[in-house]
């Protein structure tokens, strides 16, 4: 731990002095802080719930050109409208305990695993995030599940298009996307064992949430499993790296948000120019694409949970730090989980195969 404290320090150094260099970086920088911004505005002058979801993804699609934005673009709002549609049906179990838990490790189990097997991973990814959504936020709030997920999607649809205004007006035109490379297939066999070693160990992990957080009466339900199923999906690469940095960039996003909320009150201008402020430097840490980047990302998402809310800047800090007390608990879910349960369940699958 001590190396990856001191990698991500250096990291973070070099991402901060970067900040005095112009260059391309820049220009991306200030698209995402833009594209970011204008879709929490739209969002909140259109009283749609969670406005934050407009802005995260504002946020999340702007890429190094049009054409990559465009791209991913589309990919999100299908896997976002499919994830919708399926965790609104599922919901309507949510009183039969078992089934909902078992509905939802069925489609975390078959979102990571299908997210490295298909061309479009991306939709697979989005999709599987959306019904954990839908379906968790129906549990908080019983009978809500149509208006979760018809404003999810709604909030998904502004931040693209919003996004794709911004880098249509801004950014490079690209190369149009090439194909990505052949991959297997979800039902392909033979099945890649130690994926869905993962993939059933996410499953348990996040099926196990509702009733760690109903136990011990937990703030932040909603934010857990997205947490954990992000760390989940990079459980081959670098998964303590992954969760570190994910860790690293909620802490330093939602502090800053946190103060920030705190110092501007209700006064929208100083509200603004701080969360367009915060956007334009953890964006410009995302788009070093160096070993931080992941910090600036998740950094900006803390920013934008702490900051948009409600209707307009509000001073009370409480739904804010219940959302980033979530996500901490999903990093802390993983953590407990994955150890445990990961080399039992990879033994199993080697077993039968």
């Amino acid at each position: 731990m001590p190396d990856l404290l001191s990698r991500l320090a250096d990291s973070l150094t070099d991402d901060l002095r970067a900040l005095s260099r112009p260059g391309p970086r820049d220009r991306a920088a200030l698209r995402t802080a833009l594209a970011g911004t204008a879709a929490a505005l739209i969002a909140l002058a259109l009283h749609i719930d969670d406005p934050w979801w407009a802005a995260i993804t504002g946020v999340a699609i702007v890429q190094s050109d049009a054409a990559a934005t465009l791209s991913r673009s589309i990919d999100r709002v299908i896997g976002t409208i499919a994830g919708a549609l399926v965790g609104y049906l599922a919901a309507a179990i949510v009183a039969d305990h078992v089934l909902f838990l078992a509905i939802a490790a069925g489609c975390t189990g078959f979102s990571i695993y299908g997210q490295e097997r298909v061309a479009h991973g991306y939709a697979v990814l989005l999709g599987g995030v959306t019904v954990l959504l839908v379906m968790f936020g129906s549990l908080a709030v019983p009978g809500e599940a149509l208006s979760l997920a018809v404003y999810r999607g709604f909030a998904i649809v502004i931040g693209v298009v919003v996004a794709c205004i911004v880098d249509y007006a801004l950014a490079e035109p690209g190369a149009p996307t090439q194909a990505a490379g052949s991959k297997p297939g979800i039902w392909a066999w033979p099945i890649d064992r130690d994926l869905a070693a993962i993939a059933i160990t996410g499953g348990i992990a996040i099926s196990l949430i509702p009733l760690i957080w109903e136990t011990l009466n937990l703030p932040g339900l909603g934010q857990t499993p997205i947490t954990a199923f992000v760390i989940l999906t990079a459980m081959r690469q670098e998964p303590v790296w992954k969760a570190l940095t994910r860790a690293a960039g909620c802490l330093f996003g939602g502090v800053y948000g946190l103060v920030a909320m705190h110092l501007v009150g209700g006064e929208f201008l100083p509200w603004l120019a701080a969360m367009f402020a915060g956007l334009y430097v953890t964006s410009h840490i995302r788009h070093g694409n160096g070993d931080a980047s992941y910090v600036g990302q998740q950094a900006a998402v803390a920013i934008v949970l702490a900051m948009v809310q409600g209707s307009g800047p509000s001073p009370d800090i409480l739904p804010a730090l219940d959302r980033l007390i979530g996500i901490f608990g999903g990093v802390l879910v993983v953590a407990l989980c994955q150890p445990l349960l990961g080399p039992l369940i990879r033994s199993l699958l080697e077993l039968r195969g």
